[in-house]
């Protein structure tokens, strides 16, 4: 989750915090949200706070991450790791691994 400035046809991205959680191993996390995670935090570096102010308990925001352990060269993927599935793009999937690791959240704020 950050800022970003493009600069000779590059987009730089400035982190304003970092996601915590009890996931430690990918293979640990559910492929969706509703399949059991645990809540998660956010951990807002200084310079960004005030950024935040106005939000409350409750309201519903969308967080967009970097997914920094994904793959930046796959391009295609069997759909849940199941090979079963056919290959498919992973811009149609939920796959970390893609070249634009961006990751898009809708989460509550609870305090």
């Amino acid at each position: 989750m950050g800022t970003a400035k493009v600069r000779d046809g590059r987009l730089k991205l400035r982190p304003i915090g970092t996601i915590r959680s009890t996931i430690k191993d990918r293979k640990g996390a559910p492929k969706q949200g509703s399949e059991g995670a645990p809540d998660a935090w956010l951990e807002v570096n200084s310079f960004a706070a005030r950024g935040f102010e106005g939000i409350c308990k409750g309201e519903e925001l969308f967080v967009v991450t970097w997914l920094h352990r994904g793959r930046r060269d796959v391009l295609q993927v069997h759909p849940r790791s199941d090979p079963k599935r056919a290959l498919t793009g992973v811009f149609a999937t939920r796959s970390p691994d893609r070249p634009n690791p961006l990751g898009l959240h809708r989460v509550t704020v609870r305090k």
